[in-house]
């Protein structure tokens, strides 16, 4: 007579099932793992794209609000504005705090950044002095960040200091009695991205001391 096989399973049958049931939980870790890096990696996309908007948005309203104060300096003629490729500095019709009203010292720049060994693009803002003839009170000034993480961020500025020649991008602002017509700023985040180039126009009214002629928009110092 043959005889009959016993219920359940067989030590070769369970280390099969066990050996799918580790497949399977490995498939679906990975699959929950790569769910989550990639809702992170849009989560951090979104939130570094709205602080760029609102950087984009703050640095405009700031550039759109600048003075072509003249610095008191009886010895020479010059505006306030320094342009060079590294750092923008100019004066903002926008005060410097709630409680300092007025105008402000304005700079913008790259600095070092040494709890995460980074750079930050900077913005720094400070109550120009009554005989301001630089820009040295901005070195005590209030310190904002603009971006974090930044590699490299250049300016260079569109116009002419005279009215002979056709305006053209310049890595340095040459002129002392005149202002940019735009203001273009290039920065490179950490890891190689690069951002869309932040081009800016000086809006400057009649008010402020500019006129138009044959060629452009000029300002003339204030007195």
């Amino acid at each position: 007579m043959r005889r009959g096989r016993n219920g359940g399973f067989t030590l070769i049958e369970l280390v099969i099932a066990l050996s799918l049931l580790v497949v399977m939980l490995g498939l679906l870790w990975g699959s929950l793992n790569f769910a989550v890096r990639s809702w992170d990696t849009g989560e951090a996309r979104s939130t570094q794209a709205a602080e760029r908007r609102l950087s984009d948005n703050f640095l405009r309203r700031e550039m759109a609000s600048l003075f072509p104060m003249r610095w008191k300096d009886e010895l020479a003629v010059k505006l306030a504005f320094e342009g060079e490729k590294d750092r923008v500095r100019f004066v903002s019709t926008r005060s410097a705090g709630a409680t300092k009203p007025g105008i402000a010292l304005v700079g913008i720049a790259l600095e070092e950044n040494r709890d995460f060994r980074t750079r930050d693009l900077v913005m720094r803002r400070a109550l120009p002095p009554v005989d301001a003839k630089d820009f040295s009170a901005l070195g005590d000034g209030d310190r904002t960040v603009l971006m974090p993480g930044v590699e490299s961020a250049e300016f260079a500025y569109f116009g002419t200091d005279n009215d002979l020649v056709e305006g053209k991008w310049l890595d340095t602002w040459p002129s002392g009695t005149r202002m940019p017509q735009l203001v273009r700023m290039r920065v490179k985040l950490q890891g190689g991205a690069e951002l869309p180039d932040f081009v800016v126009a000086m809006r400057l009214g009649e008010e402020a001391g500019c006129f138009e002629n044959s060629f452009q928009r000029q300002c003339g110092p204030r007195r």
